[in-house]
């Protein structure tokens, strides 16, 4: 039984038990995901974020689609950087490489995949070591529009979702290149 399978099966017994009783809309669900699964999914988004690194030539990763656009490899850095600076806000586990945020670091493509592995390695390690009280812990982060004030848990899924989207961004630009994007993987 594959993953997506089993997930899927787990997502239609919860809609199928939750949906009749009403308590779909007031229960608080602890979680979608046990940590076991959730540091699998993070360990399968580093492997297809660093195939899609490596996809870009290295003398592509100045490449910007436009003006208003971050070049390829700061796309990179950009996620090392925001899960190892979440991942320590939120569990006080230094990270891997310093964070200076008015700096911004080398993007090259050697700098850039060192960077990225250190910082999914980071995420990997410290994951399971989140409590559960930095797990309720409110943040406030005024530049997350939408959801100013989350929890640890909320920051932990946004995380791998800003991962997600700006890996898609240099998905994107890789097919700007002309390169075909590795396929699809989670």
């Amino acid at each position: 039984m594959t993953v997506f399978f089993r997930r899927t099966l787990c997502l239609v017994f919860l809609v199928l038990v939750a949906a009749p009783s009403g308590l779909a809309q007031t229960t608080r669900l602890s979680s979608v995901l046990d940590m076991a699964e959730f540091v699998d999914d993070w360990k399968i988004s580093r492997q297809f974020t660093l195939d899609v690194a490596n996809a870009m030539p290295a003398d592509s990763y100045t490449f910007r689609p436009n003006p208003d656009e971050m070049t390829f490899g700061e796309q990179i850095v950009h996620i090392a950087i925001g899960n190892a600076f979440r991942f320590n806000q939120i569990s006080g586990v230094q990270t891997p490489f310093p964070i200076n945020l008015s700096k911004t670091p080398p993007s090259d493509k050697k700098s850039a995949i060192a960077m990225l592995e250190q910082s999914f390695d980071y995420v990997i390690a410290v994951l399971p070591q989140i409590t559960p009280e930095e797990l309720k812990r409110t943040w406030h982060i005024p530049s997350w529009k939408g959801r100013t004030d989350p929890g640890g848990r909320a920051m932990i899924l946004n995380m791998f979702v800003h991962t997600a989207h700006h890996r898609a961004q240099c998905e994107v630009y890789l097919r700007a290149k002309g390169i075909k994007p590795p396929d699809y993987t989670f």
